[in-house]
Protein backbone atom coordinates (compact mmCIF):
# COMPACT_ATOMS: atom_id res chain seq x y z
CA UNK A 1 0.00 0.00 0.00
CA UNK A 2 2.86 2.37 0.70
CA UNK A 3 4.05 2.41 -2.92
CA UNK A 4 0.50 2.94 -4.17
CA UNK A 5 0.00 5.87 -1.81
CA UNK A 6 3.24 7.42 -3.02
CA UNK A 7 2.09 7.03 -6.60
CA UNK A 8 -1.11 8.94 -5.84
CA UNK A 9 0.80 11.74 -4.11
CA UNK A 10 3.19 12.30 -7.01
CA UNK A 11 0.25 12.31 -9.45
CA UNK A 12 -1.34 15.35 -7.77
CA UNK A 13 0.90 17.88 -9.53
CA UNK A 14 3.17 18.30 -12.53
CA UNK A 15 6.36 20.20 -13.26
CA UNK A 16 5.95 23.19 -15.59
CA UNK A 17 8.46 25.97 -16.16
CA UNK A 18 10.31 25.14 -12.97
CA UNK A 19 7.13 25.19 -10.87
CA UNK A 20 4.73 22.56 -9.58
CA UNK A 21 1.28 22.91 -11.13
CA UNK A 22 -1.67 21.10 -9.53
CA UNK A 23 -3.30 18.63 -11.92
CA UNK A 24 -6.67 20.10 -10.92
CA UNK A 25 -5.47 23.35 -12.47
CA UNK A 26 -4.69 21.56 -15.73
CA UNK A 27 -8.15 19.97 -15.69
CA UNK A 28 -9.70 23.40 -15.25
CA UNK A 29 -7.69 24.70 -18.24
CA UNK A 30 -9.35 22.00 -20.32
CA UNK A 31 -12.76 23.11 -19.07
CA UNK A 32 -11.95 26.75 -19.82
CA UNK A 33 -10.98 25.85 -23.36
CA UNK A 34 -14.15 23.82 -23.93
CA UNK A 35 -16.35 26.71 -22.81
CA UNK A 36 -14.33 29.19 -24.87
CA UNK A 37 -14.81 27.00 -27.95
CA UNK A 38 -18.57 27.03 -27.33
CA UNK A 39 -18.50 30.83 -27.01
CA UNK A 40 -16.42 31.15 -30.18
CA UNK A 41 -18.96 28.99 -31.99
CA UNK A 42 -21.65 31.44 -30.88
CA UNK A 43 -19.71 34.35 -32.36
CA UNK A 44 -18.45 35.75 -29.03
CA UNK A 45 -15.14 37.58 -29.52
CA UNK A 46 -14.37 38.77 -25.98
CA UNK A 47 -15.34 37.54 -22.52
CA UNK A 48 -14.67 38.98 -19.07
CA UNK A 49 -13.16 36.85 -16.31
CA UNK A 50 -16.33 36.97 -14.20
CA UNK A 51 -18.41 35.76 -17.16
CA UNK A 52 -16.06 32.89 -17.99
CA UNK A 53 -15.79 31.97 -14.30
CA UNK A 54 -19.57 31.77 -14.02
CA UNK A 55 -19.77 29.45 -17.03
CA UNK A 56 -17.30 26.99 -15.46
CA UNK A 57 -18.49 27.37 -11.84
CA UNK A 58 -15.30 28.79 -10.34
CA UNK A 59 -14.62 32.17 -8.78
CA UNK A 60 -13.16 34.95 -10.96
CA UNK A 61 -10.14 35.00 -8.65
CA UNK A 62 -9.54 31.27 -9.21
CA UNK A 63 -9.78 31.67 -12.97
CA UNK A 64 -7.39 34.62 -13.05
CA UNK A 65 -4.98 32.78 -10.75
CA UNK A 66 -5.01 29.70 -12.99
CA UNK A 67 -4.31 31.69 -16.14
CA UNK A 68 -1.65 33.86 -14.49
CA UNK A 69 0.45 30.74 -13.93
CA UNK A 70 1.06 30.62 -17.67
CA UNK A 71 1.19 34.26 -18.71
CA UNK A 72 -0.71 37.53 -18.92
CA UNK A 73 -3.97 37.46 -20.86
CA UNK A 74 -6.79 39.91 -21.45
CA UNK A 75 -7.28 43.51 -20.40
CA UNK A 76 -9.63 45.40 -18.11
CA UNK A 77 -11.58 47.18 -20.85
CA UNK A 78 -12.35 44.24 -23.17
CA UNK A 79 -11.64 41.08 -21.21
CA UNK A 80 -10.13 38.00 -22.83
CA UNK A 81 -9.86 37.59 -26.60
CA UNK A 82 -11.71 34.29 -26.99
CA UNK A 83 -9.94 33.05 -30.11
CA UNK A 84 -6.48 33.98 -28.79
CA UNK A 85 -7.09 32.29 -25.44
CA UNK A 86 -8.28 29.11 -27.19
CA UNK A 87 -5.00 29.08 -29.14
CA UNK A 88 -2.95 29.62 -25.98
CA UNK A 89 -4.76 26.92 -24.00
CA UNK A 90 -4.55 24.46 -26.90
CA UNK A 91 -0.79 25.00 -26.98
CA UNK A 92 -0.50 24.50 -23.22
CA UNK A 93 -2.59 21.32 -23.36
CA UNK A 94 -0.59 19.97 -26.28
CA UNK A 95 -3.54 19.78 -28.65
CA UNK A 96 -2.63 22.44 -31.21
CA UNK A 97 -2.11 19.50 -33.58
CA UNK A 98 -3.92 16.16 -33.63
CA UNK A 99 -2.33 13.70 -31.21
CA UNK A 100 -2.41 10.02 -32.20
CA UNK A 101 -3.76 7.65 -29.54
CA UNK A 102 -3.73 3.86 -29.19
CA UNK A 103 -6.83 1.98 -28.01
CA UNK A 104 -6.37 -1.30 -26.14
CA UNK A 105 -9.51 -3.43 -26.15
CA UNK A 106 -12.36 -3.30 -28.67
CA UNK A 107 -15.21 -4.82 -26.71
CA UNK A 108 -18.42 -2.87 -26.16
CA UNK A 109 -16.66 0.04 -24.45
CA UNK A 110 -13.81 0.11 -26.95
CA UNK A 111 -16.20 0.20 -29.90
CA UNK A 112 -18.13 3.02 -28.27
CA UNK A 113 -14.92 5.00 -27.84
CA UNK A 114 -14.00 4.37 -31.47
CA UNK A 115 -17.36 5.75 -32.56
CA UNK A 116 -17.03 8.87 -30.40
CA UNK A 117 -16.47 11.91 -32.59
CA UNK A 118 -15.45 14.25 -29.80
CA UNK A 119 -11.83 13.08 -29.70
CA UNK A 120 -10.89 14.76 -32.98
CA UNK A 121 -12.70 17.95 -31.96
CA UNK A 122 -10.48 18.08 -28.86
CA UNK A 123 -7.24 17.28 -30.69
CA UNK A 124 -6.98 13.48 -30.46
CA UNK A 125 -7.34 10.64 -32.94
CA UNK A 126 -7.41 6.89 -32.27
CA UNK A 127 -4.84 5.78 -34.83
CA UNK A 128 -4.13 2.18 -33.83
CA UNK A 129 -6.24 -0.49 -32.11
CA UNK A 130 -5.21 -3.59 -30.17
CA UNK A 131 -6.94 -6.63 -28.69
CA UNK A 132 -6.02 -10.14 -27.54
CA UNK A 133 -9.12 -11.86 -28.95
CA UNK A 134 -8.16 -13.98 -32.00
CA UNK A 135 -11.62 -13.30 -33.44
CA UNK A 136 -10.85 -9.57 -33.57
CA UNK A 137 -7.16 -9.56 -34.46
CA UNK A 138 -6.65 -8.75 -38.14
CA UNK A 139 -10.19 -7.46 -38.61
CA UNK A 140 -11.02 -3.89 -39.59
CA UNK A 141 -13.13 -2.37 -36.82
CA UNK A 142 -14.62 1.10 -37.29
CA UNK A 143 -12.15 1.71 -40.10
CA UNK A 144 -9.08 0.58 -38.17
CA UNK A 145 -7.24 -2.71 -38.37
CA UNK A 146 -7.06 -4.49 -35.01
CA UNK A 147 -3.58 -5.68 -34.01
CA UNK A 148 -2.49 -8.29 -31.49
CA UNK A 149 -1.52 -6.81 -28.11
CA UNK A 150 1.50 -9.12 -28.14
CA UNK A 151 2.80 -7.23 -31.21
CA UNK A 152 2.49 -3.77 -29.63
CA UNK A 153 6.21 -3.00 -29.57
CA UNK A 154 6.65 -3.78 -33.25
CA UNK A 155 3.45 -2.05 -34.36
CA UNK A 156 4.16 1.12 -32.39
CA UNK A 157 7.81 1.33 -33.43
CA UNK A 158 8.25 4.54 -35.38
CA UNK A 159 4.73 5.78 -34.59
CA UNK A 160 4.43 8.96 -32.51
CA UNK A 161 1.92 7.42 -30.08
CA UNK A 162 2.44 8.69 -26.53
CA UNK A 163 -1.05 8.00 -25.14
CA UNK A 164 -3.01 4.75 -24.83
CA UNK A 165 -6.61 4.23 -23.74
CA UNK A 166 -7.15 1.03 -21.76
CA UNK A 167 -10.59 -0.51 -22.34
CA UNK A 168 -9.63 -4.17 -21.98
CA UNK A 169 -10.30 -6.85 -19.37
CA UNK A 170 -8.44 -6.54 -16.04
CA UNK A 171 -6.80 -9.96 -16.38
CA UNK A 172 -3.14 -9.50 -17.23
CA UNK A 173 -3.47 -5.72 -17.29
CA UNK A 174 -0.09 -5.06 -15.67
CA UNK A 175 1.71 -7.10 -18.34
CA UNK A 176 -0.16 -5.21 -21.04
CA UNK A 177 0.84 -1.87 -19.52
CA UNK A 178 4.45 -3.00 -19.19
CA UNK A 179 4.45 -3.97 -22.86
CA UNK A 180 3.11 -0.59 -23.97
CA UNK A 181 5.53 1.29 -21.73
CA UNK A 182 8.34 -0.67 -23.38
CA UNK A 183 6.87 0.40 -26.73
CA UNK A 184 7.24 4.06 -25.75
CA UNK A 185 3.78 4.95 -24.47
CA UNK A 186 4.06 7.65 -21.80
CA UNK A 187 0.46 8.12 -20.62
CA UNK A 188 -2.56 5.90 -20.03
CA UNK A 189 -6.25 6.67 -19.67
CA UNK A 190 -7.62 3.57 -17.96
CA UNK A 191 -11.26 2.51 -17.87
CA UNK A 192 -10.20 -0.75 -16.20
CA UNK A 193 -10.98 -1.03 -12.45
CA UNK A 194 -7.54 -2.31 -11.50
CA UNK A 195 -4.40 -0.80 -9.99
CA UNK A 196 -1.41 -0.57 -12.30
CA UNK A 197 2.15 0.46 -11.56
CA UNK A 198 4.23 2.48 -13.97
CA UNK A 199 7.77 3.85 -13.87
CA UNK A 200 8.50 7.47 -13.00
CA UNK A 201 7.70 9.76 -15.91
CA UNK A 202 4.73 7.66 -17.10
CA UNK A 203 1.28 8.99 -16.21
CA UNK A 204 -1.99 7.20 -15.48
CA UNK A 205 -5.50 8.67 -15.33
CA UNK A 206 -8.14 6.33 -13.90
CA UNK A 207 -11.70 6.71 -15.19
CA UNK A 208 -13.73 4.56 -12.80
CA UNK A 209 -17.40 4.99 -13.71
CA UNK A 210 -18.54 2.99 -10.67
CA UNK A 211 -16.59 5.30 -8.37
CA UNK A 212 -18.24 8.32 -10.00
CA UNK A 213 -21.67 6.75 -9.44
CA UNK A 214 -20.77 6.05 -5.81
CA UNK A 215 -19.80 9.71 -5.42
CA UNK A 216 -23.13 10.82 -6.86
CA UNK A 217 -24.95 8.34 -4.63
CA UNK A 218 -23.17 9.77 -1.59
CA UNK A 219 -24.12 13.32 -2.55
CA UNK A 220 -27.74 12.40 -3.16
CA UNK A 221 -27.97 10.42 0.08
CA UNK A 222 -26.51 13.23 2.16
CA UNK A 223 -28.70 15.83 0.51
CA UNK A 224 -31.76 13.77 1.41
CA UNK A 225 -30.60 13.41 5.02
CA UNK A 226 -29.93 17.13 5.31
CA UNK A 227 -33.45 17.90 4.09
Amino acid sequence: MKSIRKQVETASSAQFGGRRIALQTIERLSTYRRVLEDLHGQGVQYVYSHQLAEYVSVTPAQLRRDLSLFGSFGNISRGYNVRHLITVLSGLLGTSEIQPVALVGVGNLGRTLLAYGGFVERGFSVEVVFDSDPAKIGRVIAGRRCFDIAEAEGILAGRPVDIAILACQPQGLQKIVDRFVAAGVKSFLSFVPAIIRVPRGVHVEMEDISAKLEKLSFLVKNRVEEG
